[in-house]
C-alpha cells in the first residue's frame, strides 16, 4: 500500500507548490491528506477519503480538524505507520469541542463504536478517534495543533 508520511509529505508539498504554478499537481483530496501528514505525522493509506477538513492558522500555531474515512483493512498499518502506541474504548474528554464544527458528534457519544489514541504529551498534539460505524471503511476524527 503506499502511504503518505513525513519527509515524503514535505518533498510532495514543495514540489506542488512549485507545479501549481506551471499547471497543477494534486487534487484537494490529497493537499489535506498531506498537509495532516506532514503536521500530525499520520500516515493515511491509498483510498483514503476526506470527508471533513477545516484548518484555522493563526499566529504560529495552526489547527486542523479532518474527518477521513479508511479501508477496514488498513487500521493496523495506519496506526503502526503514524506511531501510535496503543488505543484504547472511548473518546478524549475534549469530544464535543474538538470535532463539534464537523456536525458529527452523534457518531461519538458512545464509547462502545469509538477507540481513541492514548499518547502522553506529545508535539505536536494530536488526537484521533476510529469510529466503527459496522461498515468496509473506518471513520478518523483527527484534531491536530501544529
Amino acid at each position: 500500500m503506499k502511504y503518505l508520511h513525513g519527509e515524503t509529505v514535505a518533498l510532495y508539498i514543495a514540489a506542488c507548490a512549485i507545479a501549481t504554478g506551471i499547471g497543477g499537481c494534486s487534487t484537494d483530496q490529497e493537499y489535506k491528506l498531506s498537509h495532516l501528514s506532514a503536521c500530525a505525522n499520520l500516515s493515511f493509506p491509498e483510498g483514503a477519503d476526506v470527508v471533513w477538513y477545516q484548518h484555522d492558522s493563526q499566529f504560529r500555531e495552526s489547527t486542523s480538524v479532518a474527518v477521513v474515512d479508511i479501508p477496514i483493512e488498513s487500521v493496523s498499518e495506519f496506526k503502526h505507520r503514524s506511531g501510535f502506541a496503543e488505543f484504547a474504548p472511548g473518546v478524549p474528554s475534549s469530544w464535543k469541542s474538538d470535532w463539534t464544527a464537523t456536525g458529527m458528534n452523534d457518531l461519538l457519544m458512545t464509547a462502545a463504536a469509538n477507540e481513541q489514541s492514548v499518547e502522553g504529551y506529545r508535539d505536536p498534539r494530536r488526537y484521533v478517534v476510529i469510529h466503527d460505524s459496522g461498515d468496509k471503511a473506518r471513520r478518523i476524527f483527527v484534531h491536530t495543533d501544529c
